[in-house]
């Protein structure tokens, strides 16, 4: 049987036997193929990783270099794709690219539809599978931003409307799992003035991971609390995390059939926090689902206006499902989407945790980059996912080619620098890439700020740039230059006082 190839301006491009060629124009082609495999010419050029969710490595590499992947077990389960993993090759979710260093020209390799697409690549091939059934690819080649535009052309049908992003105050990143109402209450009429039109109420406000009650701290009321957020004129927002459950939570005891489990029997596994593992719903189970759509209504019926749906990703573990055919993708792709009707459209949905192409159309905004810190490199780790300011920055930046698609969340940023280990210029670099991203947050307590903090706040918040992209990590904000290349490079110094 002949299969179909298309000659490319440097290699060729064969896929499988079952292909189908949809549609071909100028510079790409549209291809349904279980496989497709690039002979792509660039064997000095570099490769982009799009990394398996919101926390995973993502960016270009050289592809004569090992490859870009979280180095443990029990880290990559929480946050990559541990499946996919390669020790050799490099590898993506969903899409991939290479491209020549000299001249600027590439192919890129990105699913449109599948089960489970995944790429990889070394210095002579490109190669795109889904071994759940024939995904549908964009074959496009040209210069790097002409290939990356086409796949945003192609995805577009599918996205809401971007730049709706909030300007939010989140209470992680100053006062963790420690928040209380008392620590609030004092801050909520100073940040209103800022700027912040929405108050999102992180980890900490619940009586448990999986039981999404409002805790002592809160007085037991979250309709409650989210009244006093209104009337300030301020968008009440929380933080849940609605695909898993740690044991001991009252659905995982009372229905452990509701969730994803190993083929051993026993439950699988999503990945670990809180001091041990938790589980992850099975979202084709009928329980399950009742819970989800459960789950939304107390939200909406607290007034709820903006929810972040953390560790999305447990959504599409490898396991035993109750419907056994549903890929992971699938199980995450129905889960959010039962999340997004069951909300509403007037609730603004953001996913951590993410799968990035899958999320498109459903999430109204994504996490782009692991959690940020208030330090921007951590000599003790190599972990490109670990929580670091360096981390965060370098895969935000790398995913901002997404921001005609979804809001992209590159995490807070800062402006106090009390109780802070980074220089003006990393914060600076964090206060850029949020502006050119679109998406505008912080965690800085009132009383950390001094009073001219305060009004750099209340400025920032306040304007609305205008972007211009003009390369991979160059923009134009508002008439000013903007490169992020410098904050992409090893930092001089390991500790963080250097």
């Amino acid at each position: 049987m002949d299969r179909l190839t298309i000659p490319l301006p440097t290699g060729v491009a064969c896929a499988s036997p079952d292909a189908t060629l949809v549609e071909r124009g100028e510079g790409y082609a549209l291809i349904r193929s279980s496989r497709l495999a690039v002979l792509h010419g660039c064997a000095d050029g570099q490769f982009y990783r799009s990394g398996h969710n919101s926390w995973s490595p993502s960016g270009w590499n050289d592809l004569a270099g090992p490859p870009l992947r979280i180095p443990t077990d029990e880290r990559r389960a929480t946050a990559d794709d541990p499946a996919a993993d390669d020790t050799v090759r490099h590898h993506g979710s969903w899409m991939g690219s290479v491209v020549d260093e000299v001249d600027g020209s590439g192919v890129l390799v990105g699913a449109l539809e599948g089960g489970h697409p995944r790429v990889r690549a070394d210095e002579d091939h490109l190669a795109a599978f889904d071994e759940s059934r024939p995904a549908l690819w964009l074959l496009a080649w040209g210069s790097e931003a002409s290939i990356f535009d086409a796949y945003v052309r192609f995805l577009s049908d599918r996205a809401r409307t971007p730049g709706r992003a909030p300007r939010v105050w989140c209470s992680w990143y100053s006062y963790y799992e420690k928040v209380s109402w008392d620590v609030l209450l004092g801050q909520l009429p100073g940040l209103a003035q800022l700027g912040f039109d929405t108050l999102q109420i992180d980890d900490g406000w619940q009586k448990g991971v999986g039981d999404w009650r409002a805790n002592e701290k809160f007085g037991e009321d979250l309709g409650a609390r989210a009244s006093d957020i209104a009337a300030l004129g301020v968008t009440p927002g929380v933080w849940v995390a609605p695909f898993i459950a740690r044991p001991g939570t009252p659905f995982l005891t009372e229905h452990p059939e509701a969730f994803v489990h190993a083929p051993s029997g026993e439950l699988a596994i999503a990945g670990y926090n809180w001091g041990g593992p938790y589980y992850a719903l099975d979202t084709t189970h009928p329980l399950a689902q009742e819970y989800l759509r459960d789950l939304a209504r107390s939200l909406v019926d607290a007034g709820i206006g903006y929810v972040k749906a953390d560790f999305v990703n447990a959504a599409a573990i490898d396991g035993v499902r109750y419907e056994a055919d549903v890929t992971g993708d699938d199980a995450y792709v129905i889960g959010s989407r039962l999340l997004r009707e069951a909300l509403g459209d007037d609730v603004y949905l953001l996913g951590s945790g993410a799968l990035i192409i899958p999320s498109i159309g459903i999430y109204d905004g994504i996490r782009v980059g692991c959690d940020v810190a208030p330090i921007w490199k951590n000599y003790a780790t190599e972990d490109r996912s670990d929580a670091e300011a360096r981390n965060a920055f370098m895969t935000s930046v790398a995913r901002l080619w997404l921001r005609p698609l979804i809001d992209c969340d590159p995490d807070v940023v800062f402006f106090r620098h009390m109780k802070n280990l980074l220089g003006d210029r990393e914060i600076s670099w964090l206060q850029d890439v949020a502006a050119v991203a679109g998406f505008k947050s912080s965690s800085d307590p009132l009383e950390w700020l001094t009073e001219q903090e305060r009004s750099e706040v209340a400025q920032w918040l306040a304007r609305r740039e205008t972007v211009e992209v003009v390369g991979r990590t160059r923009f134009r904000l508002d008439g000013r230059d903007v490169d992020f290349a410098p904050g992409l490079e090893e930092p001089e110094h390991c500790y963080p006082v250097s």
